[in-house]
Order: C-alpha cells, then structure tokens, then sequence
C-alpha cells in the first residue's frame, strides 16, 4: 500500500477516536489530534475544544514542539500527567500518545487534557466547611506544611508545562520572555540571534509561517531569520 495512502488511513481513523473519546469521557477531557508533516504541523481534530479554545488547524503547543524536536517518540509510546494552563489560567493535566508510522517516525500525537477546576472547586468547598478545624492546626504542623509546600514549588520548576495556544505568536510568546518582545524595545542582534536560539531549541519552526511570524516579532526580516538559523545550525554542528 502507498505509504501516503496508509498515513491517511490512520490519521483517519484516530480522528474518529477523538469523536469517540470526546463524548465518552466528557465535557472535562479535550482531546486532540496533532497531525505532523514535513514543515508543517497542526490540531487536525478537537473535541471539547471549550477547554483551551483551540481550534483545527491551531498550531501545536511549545512542550509538544519540544516533544518532537528531542525525538522523544523514539524512546517513549506516551507521556502522562504533565501540567498544562489554558488561556484563562485554568489548570490542566495532560497525556500525549505518539503515533508512529512502521518506520517509528512521528505522523501524529493524540493528546488528552484534564480540566480539573470543577474537581477543585469542590474540594476547596469542602476545606472551607472545616475551616475552623484547620486553624486549630498547631505551630509545629504548620511550618511543616510550609516547609513540604517549598519542597514541592521547587520540584515544579523542574516539571513540563504546557501553555496552550490558538497561534504562532501565542506559542513564541509563551517560549520567550514577553519583556523582549515589546515593539517598543530596540533589540542588539546579539539578542535577536540568542531569541531566535531559544525558539529553534523549542522547535518552533517546525511550524508553517513561524519564520515571519519570528520576523515581524522581532522586526527584521524573513532572510535575517534565514541567516541567523544557518548561523545557530552551524555553530550546533
């Protein structure tokens, strides 16, 4: 069978999944279909798409960029569990599943995110009605409390999270610091090659229309950003 036929036949098929899993698992899951192509990268299906307002044809998100940028398929079927905040600042937890061609290249990832917000409204209900309880809580206890709560802000740091966006310069805004990418700032060429850096480590130009997108960011132009990731693969190498 054609290898491009075959594509097709699989990309269709997990499109009919997302349905699936989208009305089983209910209005608290999103689930999305990543397609992957050469120079070209996109949600090719969503459901319950409420949660991020992302919509089909959406660009793919900076962690999952990274995902495919350090080829992590290649030694992994899945990761689960990973922390995600929507627009709004919503929280999520998400799972992307790879899916692999009989070459093991990436044609695909079929991801599902969390909302937990509900889940948490409940919960901090329920802590407000023994609040009373809670201040009786000793010194001791609490500086303990305090302590573990440090402990696990700073394993935070170390974990993925993923920011969801519906555009380029959503994703790139949520790579680079937003500070640097004021139109009012002049910024040297030093810093435009090392912001330029930053984004090809992440993958971001794995998607179509990321370098003038990146050129009208940093408002030079597309041949500039041409040269700079020449210079930037150069200097990998």
């Amino acid at each position: 069978m054609n290898k491009k036929v075959k594509k097709k036949e699989i990309i269709d098929h997990y499109k009919k999944l997302v349905e699936f899993l989208g009305k089983v698992l209910g209005e608290n899951y999103e689930v999305i279909l990543h397609i992957i192509e050469k120079g070209n990268s996109y949600v090719g299906a969503i459901a319950n798409n409420h949660i991020s307002g992302r919509t089909v044809n959406a660009p793919l998100t900076g962690l999952a960029l990274k995902m495919m940028k350090d080829k992590l398929y290649l030694d992994k079927d899945y990761v689960t569990n990973y922390k995600g905040f929507t627009k709004l600042g919503a929280e999520i937890r998400g799972s992307t599943y790879f899916i692999k061609d009989d070459n093991n290249e990436l044609i695909g990832m079929l991801c599902i995110n969390f909302d937990s917000s509900k889940h948490k409204k409940i919960t901090n209900d329920i802590l407000d009605l023994v609040q009373t309880q809670l201040n009786m809580i000793s010194p001791i206890e609490v500086e303990t409390a305090l302590s573990n709560k440090e402990e696990i802000e700073e394993l935070h740091e170390h974990e993925n999270i993923e920011y969801f966006s519906d555009s380029i310069k959503e994703v790139v805004h949520s790579i680079v610091d937003p500070s640097l990418l004021n139109p009012n700032i002049s910024l040297k060429q030093e810093q435009k090659i090392e912001i330029i850096k930053q984004l090809f480590k992440k993958g971001i130009f794995q998607l179509k229309g990321a370098v003038s997108e990146v050129a009208e960011l940093l408002n030079i132009s597309e041949p500039s950003v041409y040269r700079y990731l020449k210079m930037i693969d150069k200097d990998k190498k």
